[in-house]
């Protein structure tokens, strides 16, 4: 992460809550709003990634620090800092006890749940309570299920969005990202991942290459509904036609967010998940 100051807490909040502070690493890539001072948990300086390297070298130092860890823990978990993994709370209590509940999947993905501010029935978020209740909009997007949590050393590939071993996501567990769950964040994190962008030579697909107006300016397609839409329904999603193989990676496919956000049908989040982040 970089420069993350508003939503660090709530990913420190969060995991620490479900899996323990002694269990969180934070990498902090070079941020300078002092955000990742005095954390509670442990932190790891990064120096920065080589111009036109930024996503493999991500990706290979979150596989290693994976693996590390490994060696002394049943399973891991990678996010970005406004990414959440929520194990639905009608079935388990909590990430460990789906860890624990399903021995079986060697890699495990949320269903992929961008959470929306709706300008005409919400306001500014309270960043003292939980995102969930306060924003209660969505647009499911599959190629954010991502396989975030593994028990096995494969290697994380694309973005996070592929890894090297088969999985399928679960209707267990939601990925819940926040990065368009207030306009005002919004914009400006898309700016800070622009500048990235830019800096780094990400590709012009990837999610970080638009600015933060150019994002805003598209945000009043994505709200095509009012507050009477149906409720996400995980059984109404087939899981299995989410991912692909591609030379030995295994993926997510389809459009990119801003698409599938235009695209997509507004929904409610289940009421159940309030609350949680």
């Amino acid at each position: 992460m970089r420069d993350e100051a508003a939503m660090l807490p709530r990913w420190i909040g969060y995991y620490g809550a479900q899996l323990g502070m002694e269990n969180l690493v934070v990498v902090d890539d070079c941020s300078t709003d002092g955000s990742t001072d005095d954390l509670p948990c442990r932190v790891i300086r990064h120096s920065g990634f080589r111009e036109g390297r930024f996503e493999k070298a991500r990706m290979r130092l979150a596989s290693r620090l994976g693996a590390e860890l490994l060696r002394s823990h049943d399973a891991v978990i990678f996010t970005d800092a406004d990414e959440f993994l929520l194990a639905d709370p009608d079935r388990y209590d909590g990430l460990l006890d789906f860890v624990a509940a399903r021995p079986e999947l060697d890699v495990a993905a949320g269903l992929g749940l961008n959470v929306v501010h709706h300008l005409d029935h919400e306001g500014r978020l309270d960043p003292g309570e939980p995102v969930l209740g306060q924003r209660r909009f969505a647009k499911f997007v599959g190629t954010i299920s991502k396989p975030s949590l593994k028990r096995i050393g494969a290697p994380w590939a694309r973005a996070s969005h592929g890894i090297r071993a088969p999985y399928v996501p679960d209707r267990g567990l939601l990925m819940v990202h926040l990065k368009f769950a207030d306009l005002d964040l919004m914009r400006r994190t898309a700016d800070l991942r622009h500048a990235v962008r830019v800096s780094s030579g990400l590709s012009e697909r990837s999610t970080w290459a638009k600015s933060g107006d150019e994002i805003v300016a598209e945000y009043r397609s994505f709200l095509d509904g009012g507050p009477d839409v149906p409720e996400f329904d995980a059984q109404q999603v087939d899981p299995r036609r989410l991912v692909v193989e591609s030379n030995g990676v295994w993926h997510t496919e389809g459009d990119r967010q801003l698409s599938v956000m235009a695209q997509g049908a507004l929904l409610r989040v289940p009421s159940r998940y309030y609350g949680m982040v």
